[in-house]
């Protein structure tokens, strides 16, 4: 599955709302191709441009065992306030909107088996996307951040996100 960043005929990101990180989500379960997850020589960057503004890639530091932030798009950086590149979220202050990502990163890189981790901040929801390394290990995880959209006024305004496969085993009685 390719999405295209423009010319006739091409799938392009429904980025009117939070509807693109369905798509992103589709792009990354067809890069696993079956596996646990997909590997990280598989993500090729020109089939997410549109939607880069958006994004933030964070790589595996091995000597530090946490993610440091290697991509930050514009509109991250203005989301989260400033300049992240070589930040490490997952040492960021607490109760910060940085440590809030790192939170993510932590989850993402460690979840048995590995998956999405999609959390919310206040106005802010992400989706952390986990990527395999050479040596089989989460090493890269691919961010999407974006505001939420307001509710209705009538209340009907939760965005409810599916989390596919089963991590339990439901209690039958």
């Amino acid at each position: 599955m390719t999405l295209g960043c423009g010319g006739s005929g091409e799938e392009r990101w429904a980025l009117a709302g939070p509807e693109w990180f369905d798509d992103l989500r589709r792009y990354w379960d067809d890069q696993r191709a079956g596996a646990d997850l997909p590997d990280a020589d598989e993500l090729f960057l020109a089939d997410l441009c549109e939607i880069m503004p958006s994004l933030l890639l964070a790589y595996l530091d091995p000597l530090r065992g946490s993610y440091r932030i290697e991509y930050a798009g514009a509109i991250t950086r203005a989301l989260l306030g400033g300049d992240l590149l070589g930040l490490y979220p997952e040492w960021a202050e607490p109760g910060t909107t940085l440590s809030w990502i790192g939170a993510g990163y932590a989850g993402s890189g460690r979840l048995i088996p590995p998956g999405i981790v999609q959390i919310r901040h206040q106005d802010l929801m992400a989706t952390h996307l986990p990527y395999r390394n050479a040596t089989g290990k989460v090493g890269l995880i691919l961010t999407a951040l974006a505001k939420r959209p307001a509710p209705l006024a009538d209340g009907r305004g939760a965005t409810v996100l599916p989390f596919p496969g089963n991590r339990g085993s439901d209690k039958k009685g």
